[in-house]
This record gives C-alpha cells, sequence and structure tokens, in this order.
C-alpha cells in the first residue's frame, strides 16, 4: 500500500472490556465502510508460555497489561499515525464475516455512509484505521494517538454472562478456554483496575465522568442486553462521521 500523508489517516479506538460488543461492531462497519482496515490489539499478545500468572488463582493473566507486547503495539499504531503503511500482522483472528445484520440493516447502514462518502474519501488517499481493543484508554500515550475513541461498556453481570457462553479464544500458541470463575477473579478485576478512572466514583457499573470523557475526548457506548447491534452500529457510524 502507498504510504498516506498523516493528515489523511485516521485511527478510531473500539475500546472496553471484553464482550461489550466493540470487536462486532468494529467488524461490522470495517466490512461496510470503504477504506478502512480493522487492527485486534489481541493480534499483539505475547506468546502462551510468556502470559503472566495471576498469584492469588494461579491462572494465567490474559486481562494484564503485561500480557501484550506494548512497545510493539505503540510502534504500530506510531507508523500508522504517521502515514508510513501498514506493517504485516500474523493475525490471530478468526476467519468470520457474518454480519450478523439483516440485509434491509446492512443496506441503511451503507446509505448513511453513501450520505457521507466524502468524509471517507477526500480525494487525498484517506485512510480510516479501526482498533479494536481491552486496553486502550489505560495508558495515555496510546490513547491520545487515537483520534476517534468509543469506549464499549456494560455491566458486570452482563459482561459475566456474555464472557461465560463463549468456547474460547484463539492464541498465539494455541486456544484459551477460561477455567472455572475466570471472570471475577481475572477479567473483571483488570478491567476495574485499568479503567476505573473513567467513570464518576471509580464505579465501572455507574456513568463515565464527564469531565474525564471530555479530556481524553472518549464516547460512551453502552451495551446492555436489550441493545440491538444495529443500533449500536448506527450509533458508532454517527459519531465517527461527525468526528472526522
Amino acid at each position: 500500500m502507498t504510504a498516506s500523508k498523516p493528515e489523511n489517516v485516521i485511527l478510531v479506538a473500539f475500546g472496553g472490556p471484553s464482550s461489550s460488543g466493540k470487536t462486532t461492531v468494529a467488524k461490522t462497519l470495517a466490512a461496510l465502510l470503504p477504506h478502512v482496515t480493522l487492527i485486534h490489539q489481541d493480534d499483539f499478545y505475547l506468546a502462551d508460555s510468556q502470559i503472566p500468572i495471576d498469584k492469588a488463582s494461579g491462572y494465567q493473566d490474559w486481562d494484564c497489561p503485561e500480557a501484550l507486547n506494548f512497545d510493539k503495539f505503540k510502534k504500530y499504531l506510531t507508523v500508522l499515525k504517521n502515514g508510513e503503511g501498514e506493517p504485516p500482522i500474523d493475525s490471530i483472528q478468526p476467519d468470520d464475516l457474518d454480519l450478523k445484520l439483516l440485509s434491509n440493516e446492512i443496506e441503511a447502514i451503507k446509505t448513511i455512509a453513501k450520505e457521507h462518502e466524502t468524509k471517507f474519501n477526500n480525494g487525498k488517499q484517506k485512510h480510516i484505521y479501526f482498533i479494536d481493543g481491552f486496553m486502550l484508554f489505560h495508558d495515555p500515550e496510546i490513547t491520545n494517538l487515537f483520534d476517534v475513541k468509543l469506549f464499549f461498556h456494560a455491566s458486570f453481570t452482563t459482561l459475566k454472562r456474555r464472557r461465560e457462553a463463549r468456547s474460547g479464544y484463539n492464541t498465539v500458541e494455541g486456544f484459551w478456554t477460561d477455567p472455572p470463575e475466570y471472570f471475577e477473579k481475572i477479567v473483571w478485576p483488570a478491567f476495574e483496575s485499568s479503567h476505573k478512572y473513567l467513570f464518576t466514583n471509580n464505579d465501572v457499573e455507574g456513568q463515565l465522568n464527564p469531565k474525564v470523557a471530555a479530556q481524553y475526548k472518549i464516547h460512551d457506548v453502552k451495551n446492555e442486553d436489550g441493545c440491538k447491534l444495529i443500533d449500536l452500529v448506527t450509533s458508532a457510524l454517527n459519531i465517527i462521521i461527525h468526528e472526522i
């Protein structure tokens, strides 16, 4: 790919805890919008044998910052941000293009994009990168690299139910299945520790702190049970259109 000029490169963060819907929304929009490349933070995990062990439970801790190669991740984002091209990634993501939308919903999204097509193609090699990850907002150095920031979240109960309904996750060296009580012992505490600063009174089941959200220009996307995918996708698209 020919490198774009930095002013025409846009990085959009789809951040939030596991099972918050960020990846589904990012995949859906990336498949329907022009000039978009989707990057998964999960592709920057360390090898399975290098994942830290949680002392209290004895489990591997896949949800702490130390489980990721953040130096590599920061450098990758910086290369994108500077318009220096797209370094290759050895992705561990499943090849799943099921958009989970009805045909009329897909057409509705395409219509919105068409109505704002100059936002996505202004004739100056504009390219948009969607960055999907669970640890995008814990470090200001990384957070400040993004031009648009979407923060997906839900309650403990909702996230736990969704997480435990999954069979597992691809890893660098194999496949991971959560052991018993993994969500409450590892996933939730890690999310709470790294993201509580975003919330009023540090309550991650409450509301985002308006001052902190405004400071970092983070958009709140709450995805509880009952939320429809088309509504989440439309909301995210409208935010992106407004911001770029």
